[in-house]
């Protein structure tokens, strides 16, 4: 009797172990099958919104690209009329339309295509205006582990990766917009960098020279008050009471060219 029971007791923690095994597992396929189906998705989105691009090559011969003044707005309106603008920075493969929802929740978890995915979208702050005009913009997206979305911000802890991509740029319906980054770093929640109204230009001024001075490295960008600001935030592994903030100034911006 003493060995069926110890052989009935093995069965029975073998077969919970395996059941456990089996959820991860397909725990962890489904979360590979959402990524995939993300990436798809928004790599066709290039593809629809026509993301247009020149190719140049420098003394060396090595060629990069450089944005163009437009994209289709329209196509992208008839999928998602939440749609406010396209991210781009080339070398960190980070491109994405941008999007702007009745709150901060939804697009957390839906995609551009309103299907519902853990890569979510990447959104304007619910309290800005949507066309980046306020002084301070913030665009939210997700730190991926597969290093999607807002994933690659992070490397901007590096500074060597700053020197290499110092701007981003945004589409909007209206015209192309430079930012120049100045300032990276991990941001506690209860600081006032998450600031997005500010009383007077005064106030933005001295904000502007806070979040200036916490940056990791001296990035050789000095904003003025009369320039906006976009900051991009997405999560870190220093914790969930953290950010990584990526602030950047608009330096140039391009009317979009009547047909």
């Amino acid at each position: 009797m003493g060995r069926k029971t110890k052989d009935w007791k093995f069965r029975i923690t073998f077969l919970a172990a395996l059941a456990v095994f089996i959820f991860a597992a397909a725990k962890l396929g489904l979360s590979f099958w959402e990524y995939h189906k993300g990436a798809q998705q928004y790599q066709e989105l290039e593809g629809i919104a026509g993301l247009p691009s020149t190719k140049k090559s420098d003394d060396k011969g090595n060629k990069s690209q450089e944005p163009a003044e437009q994209m289709d707005f329209d196509k992208l309106k008839k999928i998602n009329p939440d749609v406010v603008g396209w991210i781009w920075i080339e070398k960190l493969d980070i491109s994405y339309p941008i999007v702007q929802g009745k709150d901060n929740d939804y697009y957390l978890s839906h995609t551009f295509y309103r299907e519902e995915n853990k890569c979510g979208s990447i959104f304007v702050e619910i309290g800005n205006h949507g066309d980046f005009r306020d002084q301070n913009t913030f665009v939210y997206g997700h730190n991926m582990r597969d290093g999607s979305m807002f994933a690659k911000l992070n490397q901007y802890q590096e500074q060597a990766v700053f020197q290499e991509n110092p701007e981003f740029y945004i589409y909007t319906p209206e015209g192309l917009k430079r930012y120049q980054i100045f300032s990276c770093y991990v941001a506690s929640l209860d600081w006032d960098s998450f600031t997005y109204q500010f009383e007077n230009q005064k106030s933005y001024k001295e904000w502007q020279k806070t979040v200036k001075k916490r940056s990791l490295y001296e990035t050789g960008i000095v904003p003025k008050p009369e320039q906006t600001t976009v900051t991009l935030m997405t999560c870190t592994p220093a914790g969930d009471n953290y950010r990584f903030l990526v602030h950047g100034v608009l330096t140039e911006k391009q009317s979009k060219k009547k047909k």
